[in-house]
């Protein structure tokens, strides 16, 4: 099958959200090959804590089967990833403290809409795809900060979590800040609370698991720090419960049955626009990209968008 084209964009985030001056958002397009037509939908990813953009085109030694990017886009489906500001390959002005969590979302939301805007007109290397549509694809931390950017900005016409739960990770999180869970918790606030918890805005995570495979080590490339106040968010129990009540697009919830952190749960889909629904992915676990069902699980993901978007 002929390759997916992919270019590799830095966008400056305070020409596009007051106060970012001097940081820049990271962001790989995945374009059909020569001669494929593209489709009308797109998909815009966000990773999980401790993840680059580079969880959606991880390359594995020897086998190119496991990057969901490149194998939408070789099917005609434009895809967007993005680093979280502070992450990756998106960096922060010098000596600026750490954004928000409003600030990370109103960037990355910026830059979908950007590259959207450029593809609907035939810009960044493509031919022009009219009647283009969107849907927001988050994997475990990204896929709580998704909900929450689209609760915000509406940008998607449905949405894909991934590794998800509105339960969060109440046995992981200190008794100093499980205290405040039950409350009313503001961006700030947030910021101060994983500071407590993490000890900085930033900190890797530990992946010491022993394993050593050519997944494991693509895994380890696309390793990054975590954003701490993004990560405490999704561990918070009923993180982002209020927004997900407030969506009006159809949401799509696939959980691997071996995952430890949320593994069978269903119920997220109730509270959710008509439409959506919420399956669990035999043979896959947290990192459902690296699973031997992969392909099944990205073809759910495309099967189920082309269903509930209508070009």
């Amino acid at each position: 099958m002929p390759e997916a084209v992919v270019t590799s964009w830095r966008f400056d985030a305070g020409g596009l959200v007051p106060g970012l001056d001097g940081c820049a958002v990271a962001a790989d397009v995945f374009l059909p090959p020569p001669g494929t037509a593209p489709r009308s939908l797109a998909f815009c990813c966000l990773a999980g804590g401790g993840m680059a953009r580079g969880y959606w085109d991880l390359r594995v030694a020897g086998d190119d089967t496991y990057s969901f990017a490149r194998w939408s886009a070789e099917r005609g489906f434009p895809v967007i990833t993005v680093d979280h500001l502070g992450v990756g390959d998106s960096t922060l002005r010098d000596g600026a403290s750490a954004p928000l969590v409003g600030d990370v979302l109103a960037a990355e939301d910026a830059v979908f809409r950007l590259v959207c805007d450029e593809l609907l007109k035939g810009g960044l290397g493509a031919e022009p795809i009219p009647r283009l549509r969107t849907v927001g694809v988050g994997h475990s931390m990204g896929a709580v900060l998704m909900v929450r950017q689209q609760a915000v900005y509406r940008t998607h016409h449905a949405l894909a979590l991934l590794g998800f739960s509105t339960k969060g990770l109440p046995d992981h999180l200190s008794p100093e800040v499980l205290a405040h869970a039950d409350r009313e918790i503001d961006d700030h606030r947030l910021a101060k609370l994983a500071l407590l918890m993490f000890g900085s805005p930033y900190t890797p995570l530990d992946r010491a698991d022993g394993a050593d495979s050519p997944t494991r080590r693509a895994m380890r490339a696309a390793a990054t720090v975590t954003f701490t106040a993004g990560g405490l968010l999704s561990m918070l129990p009923g993180n982002v419960s209020d927004e997900l009540s407030r969506l009006t697009v159809p949401v799509l919830i696939l959980n691997g049955d071996r995952d430890r952190l949320v593994s069978g749960r269903r119920a997220d889909a109730a509270h959710c626009p008509a439409g959506s629904v919420s399956r669990v992915l035999a043979g896959s676990g947290h990192n459902h990209n690296i699973a031997d069902s992969r392909r099944d699980f990205w073809t759910q993901i495309l099967d189920w968008a082309q269903t509930v978007v209508r070009g």
